[in-house]
């Protein structure tokens, strides 16, 4: 009795499994005809029903990120191909999930990343044709890239190199420039100090000639000095005039005088005065 009732029991089990098996199943299959309707919201919906009654439907998870693919909900749909990719034992389908992971990351501008999520899709399957074309279209993606940021690299060096030379002329140039100002002020001092000592030697050619004359003046005033002390010595006593000859001189002289006076006030001019030395 025992023994039927649990004979009995494992058929009961195993027909409900089946039942939600089929369940799960009709479900997928009804998302499938949504999905190739482009009700994509309604394949989701139906996707996520057949997931709730059974988490580890990966068919059902995979239809699932490819109908968030087409609603552009591109990090829950990675995230579907993610757990496809990496809990599934079927090659075919995990080649698929990481082939689909691929495009995701394309989408996304992730090229290191979609390169290597195509490589690993090769590994499974390599004669799948659409995987090695991605493959070779992003590593194309990837080398243009590295090029023109060689490229760049070299024209940012390039013009690092043009601008230190530009500023290294442009410091040699200031210097040419100071030094230049520095010759001209010297030669500006220069012709200051030509010009003091110009100065300088007309200064003291002038006190030589002033010394000069000053001593000629010396000279001739010492010349008149002997002269007059020549005149005032004391003549003798045979060439003294008498009072009578002196007064007939001194009336001679004073007539003179009073005829250079008048020509001279003719002529409106100063004249010098007759200089009468007596004797007596």
């Amino acid at each position: 009795m025992t023994l039927k009732k649990n004979i009995f029991m494992f058929v009961c089990l195993g027909f409900c499994l089946s039942t939600m098996a089929q369940s799960e199943r009709r479900t997928t299959r009804k998302g499938n005809t949504e999905y190739e309707s482009g009700n994509f919201i309604d394949a989701e919906i139906n996707y996520k029903k057949a997931l709730e009654k059974n988490a580890n439907l990966l068919e059902a998870q995979f239809n699932l990120g490819d109908a968030l693919v087409k609603q552009e909900r591109f990090d829950e749909a990675l995230e579907s191909f993610e757990k496809v990719s990496s809990a599934s034992e079927n090659p075919n389908l995990k080649a698929n999930a990481l082939h689909n992971k691929g495009n995701v990351l394309l989408s996304q501008q992730d090229l290191e990343g979609a390169l290597e999520s195509y490589k690993d899709a090769l590994r499974i399957n390599p004669k799948d044709e659409e995987t090695r074309y991605n493959y070779a279209y992003v590593k194309n993606l990837l080398d243009k890239q590295q090029q023109e940021q060689e490229q760049n690299e070299e024209d940012q060096q390039e013009e690092n190199n043009d601008k230190e030379q530009k500023e290294e002329n442009n410091n040699q140039d200031d210097q040419n420039n100071q030094n230049s100002e520095d010759q001209d002020q010297d030669n500006s001092d220069n012709k200051d100090e030509d010009k003091k000592e110009d100065q300088q030697d007309q200064g003291e050619n002038k006190e030589d000639e002033s010394k000069k004359d000053q001593q000629d003046k010396g000279q001739t005033d010492g010349e008149d000095s002997d002269e007059e002390k020549k005149g005032e010595q004391p003549k003798s006593s045979e060439n003294k005039l008498s009072p009578e000859e002196a007064q007939k001189l001194l009336d001679a002289l004073n007539q003179q005088e009073d005829k250079v006076q008048d020509k001279m006030k003719k002529h409106k001019l100063k004249g010098a005065k007759v200089k009468i030395e007596k004797d007596w």
